[in-house]
């Protein structure tokens, strides 16, 4: 045998066991990260695990799920179906009783207490990749208020953080979580699950996300709950929460997060401001500083700006050698609709031509009107309020 082949049988040989025990050993598992088709950005977004023999008490989420930890030194738990003991047990278990959303398994918080001997506890993991710059993204998850929690708060949610925290204590965490409940109401539901949702616009630096409750407990909303009539067990002086099925998630539009449909919205705010009109104005100018304001995805102008317009027709028909140029706006959340609903195509300048046939329809010559739009590239506020959004939903008037 040549000495080459020698050796590399040698090697060979002693590569082997290593390799048989890779492909036999039934007690080495190793974990396979898949990318997930829905494009969920969580990793065990469910809390589901198969091993459970030693799943038998508190505090023991990040013991069986290593893509979950804690900002903290305490661990939040986890229940499973599979165990019959109650402090890990479902659904039946020592703070209530809840069957998982999906699954065999979920996880538990302590969002508040009253008990001096116990803590927050907090949930956090690494994205499977960071939020992209200037993308929006859905956000999901489903709470449930255990049974034997004496309170409900507020300040419940996720945390985007652009890097992992790792505190050498368990005091409660005085960040605000950039998703709660629509209106960061307290969360009291115990009777099945309700599903908290929201959107984020990504900055591109965020990693880790942090869920839990949040802020200074004199500045948290607390509601006392009752204990449902077949719950046994003693009342808690907490505000303890189940959560499972948690979702990132990149989309277009508001309206593709089933809580940003047009019906979910918060009611739609039309900017209007002080008129800065004088009557000793020349028309030119009594034109020049009329604008009209819109509600959000709305081509139709607001009752509330008819009378202004019908001013400024009269003030167009007595100045005929003024011309004027309509130039409609969006805001950006209206631009990202219409990447994904069609019938908001061109909207501002749909807007634009509304004004335009106003005036027409109240004897200004067509001809003496031009319309073009900006869509969303000239924004008249970005700030990311809704006032702020609202100013930017608008058609401007240019005299030529």
């Amino acid at each position: 045998m040549k000495k080459s082949h020698f050796v590399f049988a040698l090697l060979l040989a002693f590569a082997m066991p290593a390799f048989a025990q890779k492909k036999t050993d039934p007690k080495k598992e190793v974990a396979v990260v898949e990318e997930d088709p829905s494009g969920n950005l969580v990793t065990d977004a469910g809390f589901e695990v198969t091993e459970i023999k030693t799943l038998k008490s508190y505090n023991q989420l990040t013991t069986f799920l290593k893509s979950w930890g804690t900002p903290n030194q305490t661990s939040a738990d986890l229940f499973n179906t599979g165990v019959k003991g109650t402090k890990a047990g479902a659904p039946v278990n020592d703070y209530g009783t809840q069957e998982p959303l999906g699954g065999t398994s979920y996880a538990g918080f302590r969002a508040y207490t009253k008990d001096a001997k116990k803590t927050r506890t907090y949930l956090q993991a690494k994205l499977s990749q960071k939020l992209e710059k200037d993308k929006l993204y859905c956000v999901r998850f489903n709470l449930s208020l255990s049974d034997l929690s004496k309170f409900g708060v507020n300040n419940v949610g996720i945390f985007f953080s652009d890097r992992k925290i790792s505190n050498q204590h368990d005091n409660a965490l005085t960040l605000m979580p950039q998703v709660t409940e629509k209106t960061n109401k307290p969360i009291v539901t115990m009777d099945g699950w309700e599903t908290i949702c929201g959107t984020i616009l990504g900055s591109g630096k965020e990693e880790y996300i942090i869920i839990g409750g949040f802020g200074l407990e004199d500045n948290m909303k607390i509601d006392k709950v009752k204990k449902p009539a077949a719950q046994q067990g003693v009342i808690l002086s907490d505000a303890y929460y189940y959560i499972d099925n948690i979702e990132i998630v990149p989309v277009e539009a508001q309206s593709q997060c089933f809580c940003g449909k047009t019906e979910d919205r918060d009611p739609d705010i039309i900017y209007s401001r002080s008129s800065a009109k004088s009557i000793d104005m020349k028309p030119a100018q009594f034109i020049a500083a009329t604008s009209v304001w819109y509600s959000f995805l709305s081509p139709e102008i607001p009752a509330m700006f008819e009378g202004e317009l019908v001013d400024v027709a009269e003030t167009l028909k007595g100045s005929p050698e003024i011309s004027i140029e309509l130039i409609g706006h969006s805001d950006t959340d209206e631009m990202n609709e219409a990447k994904v609903n069609r019938h908001y195509d061109g909207l501002a300048l749909k807007r634009a031509e509304a004004v335009k046939q106003f005036l027409v329809d109240n004897g200004v010559d067509a001809s003496r009107i031009t319309v073009s739009s900006k869509d969303n590239t000239v924004l008249a506020s970005n700030k990311p309020t809704p006032m702020g959004k609202a100013q930017n939903r608008r058609v401007e008037f240019v005299v030529k």
